[in-house]
Parts: C-alpha cells; structure tokens; sequence
C-alpha cells in the first residue's frame, strides 16, 4: 500500500478521522469523570477531575474541526470567526487543565506550579497578537493552536506522564500490581502523546514548526498525526480506566479492616468476660482457701505460716493484674453525649467517603456511659454491615425516646436481603449481643431491592 494511497483515502476521511480523535478523548474524560467520584485516600482520586476535563474538552475541540466548516456555508463570516476563537480556547483551556493535572500529581514547588500562571498568560499575549495582525482566520487559529501545544500541551502531557510515573511508588506499596502496570502504560502514553500533541503541530514558518510538523509525518507516513494521537488515547484511556481498579483494591482493605477490628473487638469481650466468669473466679476461691490454711496450722510452723501468705500475696497480686487485663480489654465507655459519639463515628473517611449518612440524634440525653457505648458498637457494626454488603448509597441513623424506652433505628437504601432464608452472619450476631446487654429487643425489616431496617428498642437504666 503505497504512501499516496494512504495520504489520499486520509484525506478523503479526514471528518471520519477527526470525529473518532474526539471520541476517544471524550469517552476518556467522563470515565475518568465518572470513577473520580468514588472515595479514596489516595492523591490520584483527588487530581483525577482535572485529567478528566482535559478529556472532554479535547473531545469537543476536535468535534469542533469537524463541526465549524460544516457551518461556514450556513453562518455569517462574523459568527464564524467567533466559533473558531472558542475553538481555539477550547483547545488551551484543555491542555490547560492537562497541565493541572500533571503539576498536582507532581506535587510542585511553588516556583514549578507558578508556570499555571505563567504559561497561559503568554500564550494569551501571542492569541491576542495574532488575532489583531493576521487577516487570514486559518493563519491566527494555527499559530494560536501551534503555541498552545508548545507552550501547554507539551509540558502538561510532560509533568502528567512524570506525576504519574512518581504516583507509582505509592500504589506498588499498596500491594495491587494490575493497576501498578496499567499507571505505567498510562504514563508512557501521556510521554507519547506529549511528543505527538505538543511537538508535532501545524506548519508555521519558524523552528521547529517549519521541520517537525503535520506535513512532515504525513509525507513519510501518509497517516495523518491525529490517527496517532487516537491510538495513543485508546492506550491512554484503557490503561487509566484499569489502573482505578486500585480504587475497588482499596475500599476492600478497608472493609477487611473494618472487619479484623469487629472480629477483635469482639474476642477483647469473648476473652474479658471469660477471665471474670472463670479465671479470676477461680484465683479467688484459690486465695480464700490458702487464707483458711493458717488457722489450721495454728501458727505452731513459722516457716510454713511465712510460704502461706507469700502464697496469698501472689494471688492477690494475679487477682489485681486480671482485674487490670480485664479493664484494658472492655469497650471503653463513652463520656461525651450519643449524637458527640455518632457524629465522630460518621464522620470518619471509612464511613464518610463510602456512604451519604444522616443523623437524627436529639443534642441531650439521659443514657448511662454503657449504654452510649453499647449503641455506638450497634451502629459502626450496623455500617459496617452495610457497606460489606447493602451496596447502599444512603442511611439514616434515627435515636429517639417514647416514654420509658428509646430506640435505635439504621435505614438503609441497598439490596436487602431474604430473612427467611439466610444466617445470622457474625456481624448482625455482634449487633444482636450488644442488644441483649442493652436489655433490648432487636427487630430486622429488610425487603429485596428496598433496603433494610434495623431497629433496637430498650428500657432506660
């Protein structure tokens, strides 16, 4: 396949070509959209909006140069050269937030991050030169658009592909190898499309542009250079939408955490409650026993009264440490109000970044400090629960008072579940146990496709 042939059926496709170039970068944009909305602690999630506008912007823009001579027969020459000044700054404004984008994952200095200020502000003098003193549209729009990559594009592509490469370390300690890969293909596609976006622009009659420029690679190749670019946007985007599966890795560790604690939480009672009914019971009866052995040796054997109370003495001593063991391993109790507790509870990343949670706690109550505790353990358990397995996106924690009882409701907007025909899995039997030592009655309303209702009603001490 000779070159002409390729230079000409390009050419004769060049609107087909130019509509998938934008579609590419505009599917890359809104799934990075779309995914920067999850939660997580990582820098990426908090930068992701910036590539993601890039995406979208660079999309339209390259619609647009399909989309503006369509109109030129049908538009005045004044409404004309408007759309293409948008055009135009649609096209900085895009390498712009790429820019963004690579500076903030390269966490700058100050003096590296002032060239966001810098940089469009001397490209907007050389728009503002060239749209005053060239007469001809088509030669302002690609000396605006030939500065823009040079002086936006090129660097943004630049610092985003080194942010990206630098981000790796972090997420090769997380342990998730896919995405630690897929961030490197990304970042060496950002590298690609830095030489393909920022250095390979329309002809202009001064270096480099007049050598490195469209009219160059289509002469060798007979492809025109936003083909290139499309292909590096596949690779670009692919590998970013599988590298945010470090997203999905990172809320499971949280879940198994949150998971080991309750389970830990859980053994600290298993094993206090075991040395106060057993253990200690037994050191106990073992120091009264030893107590009664001095009355029946009369004291006659100085030795052995002396071995005897030693003996007391270690028992006493074991008896004092179980006792501490024992405080150490009791849920603490609360001595701030319910709705203090519930609200620091809610508050925290695990919950917050997972789940939109509201609560309906009166400011004032007359609860005792284990039963602010007891409840505050029903309701992380209850969330837990809920963001193991609801798949719920809102819950709402009610505490209110009717008489002589109060009671706990947590209502959630997630799958369900079928009572009849499942098991009291450990985590409902962990909210069923606090229940009891409420003194209180635990009920479970849950429905498939609408949610579920935990409730715990119990008399005030």
């Amino acid at each position: 396949m000779s070159i002409n042939f390729l230079r000409e059926f390009f050419f004769l496709n060049r609107s087909i070509v130019l509509f998938i170039y934008g579609q590419v970068f505009f599917i890359l944009g809104l799934s990075i959209f779309l995914q920067s909305l999850r939660y997580s602690r990582l820098r990426l999630a908090r930068h992701l909006r910036w590539m993601a506008a890039f995406g979208v912007l660079h999309g339209f823009h390259e619609w647009g140069m399909v989309f503006i001579p369509i109109q030129e027969a049908y538009m005045t020459e004044k409404a004309i050269d408007i759309l293409n000044i948008l055009h135009t700054l649609l096209l900085s404004l895009s390498f712009l937030c790429l820019l963004k984008f690579g500076l903030e994952m390269l966490q700058a200095n100050r003096y590296i991050s002032f060239s966001i200020f810098i940089l469009p502000t001397i490209w907007t003098g050389i728009f503002i030169y060239a749209l005053v003193n060239y007469p001809e549209t088509s030669e302002w729009v690609n000396l605006s658009s030939v500065w823009s990559r040079y002086l936006l594009g090129g660097p943004g592509a630049l610092a985003a592909s080194l942010g990206l490469y630098q981000f790796t370390h972090e997420v090769k300690s997380i342990g998730n190898q896919r995405s630690f890969r897929m961030l490197q293909v990304a970042g060496v596609s950002l590298l690609a499309y830095a030489i393909l976006g920022g250095l390979i622009v329309p002809d202009e009659p001064f270096f480099p542009a007049n050598i490195l420029n469209y009219t160059l690679i289509e002469s060798f190749l007979g492809i025109p250079v936003q083909v290139y670019r499309s292909l590096v946007g596949v690779v670009l985007a692919y590998s970013m939408i599988r590298a945010m599966e470090i997203f999905e890795h990172e809320v499971d560790q949280m879940i198994e955490q949150m998971e080991i604690s309750t389970i830990q939480s859980v053994e600290r009672d298993r094993i206090g409650q075991e040395i106060h009914d057993g253990v200690l019971q037994s050191i106990y009866s073992a120091s009264l026993i030893t107590g009664s052995l001095t009355s029946l040796t009369g004291g006659d054997d100085p030795v052995l009264s002396d071995r005897i109370q030693q003996v007391k003495e270690v028992l006493n001593q074991a008896i004092v440490e179980l006792r501490g063991y024992m405080v150490s391993l009791r849920i603490p109790k609360s001595k701030s109000t319910l709705k203090n507790e519930l609200t620091k509870l809610i508050n925290q990343p695990r919950f917050a970044g997972l789940l939109k949670i509201a609560l309906d706690v009166p400011n004032t109550d007359r609860l005792s400090p284990s039963q602010t505790s007891h409840i505050f353990r029903i309701v992380q358990e209850g969330l837990s629960n809920i963001i193991r397995h609801a798949q719920a996106e809102n819950v709402q924690i009610i505490f209110k008072t009717e008489k002589q009882s109060s009671i706990l409701s947590i209502n959630d907007d997630g799958v369900g579940f079928d009572l009849d025909n499942s098991h009291r899995g450990f985590g409902l039997q962990t909210v069923y146990d606090h229940a009891q030592l409420l003194g209180g009655e635990l009920s479970i309303d849950s429905k498939h496709n609408q949610g579920t209702i935990i409730r715990v009603q119990f008399k005030e001490k």
